[in-house]
């Protein structure tokens, strides 16, 4: 199963955007807490692209869906904003640091990192791509 989505990169889009992946995830027989999970690694995800993909000037973002029957689920975030990897900005943190100790930025992806079983930046054709991978759980007989 594939599918995908252009919304408009403003923040007012974003629970639209988290609903539209919602709906696609629960059709597609996943579990409420795989469906959490995959949710809450998303809006990080879409919260940093609207945030800074477009510098405060209008943009889209193209959502995209795919789920491997049995093996993994993938949403691609794809925007035509400046050019950033956010990989390259994730911070490593004391699990021992109070929150109000730490410092802001760079936090997100290691969620996402952290929620996800793969999370990939590529830059292809003047776009910016972040693929968000979970492995689905092997169902028992």
């Amino acid at each position: 199963m594939h599918d995908e989505k252009v919304f408009s990169a403003e923040l007012g889009e974003l629970y639209s955007m988290l609903s539209w992946v919602r709906e696609w995830l629960e059709k597609a027989g996943l579990s409420d807490v795989e469906v959490r999970r995959i949710e809450i690694a998303l809006e990080e995800g879409l919260v940093n692209v609207i945030s800074y993909a477009y510098q405060g000037k209008e943009g889209k973002v193209l959502l995209g869906v795919h789920l491997e029957e049995g093996e993994f689920v993938e949403i691609r975030i794809e925007d035509s904003g400046l050019p950033f990897n956010p990989l390259k900005h994730r911070r490593e943190v004391d699990p021992m640091t109070p929150v109000e100790d730490l410092e802001e930025g760079g936090l997100g992806i290691l969620f996402m990192q952290k929620l996800m079983d793969k999370v990939e930046y590529q830059r292809l054709q003047e776009k910016n791509v972040l693929i968000l991978r979970k492995t689905l759980p092997q169902k028992s007989c």
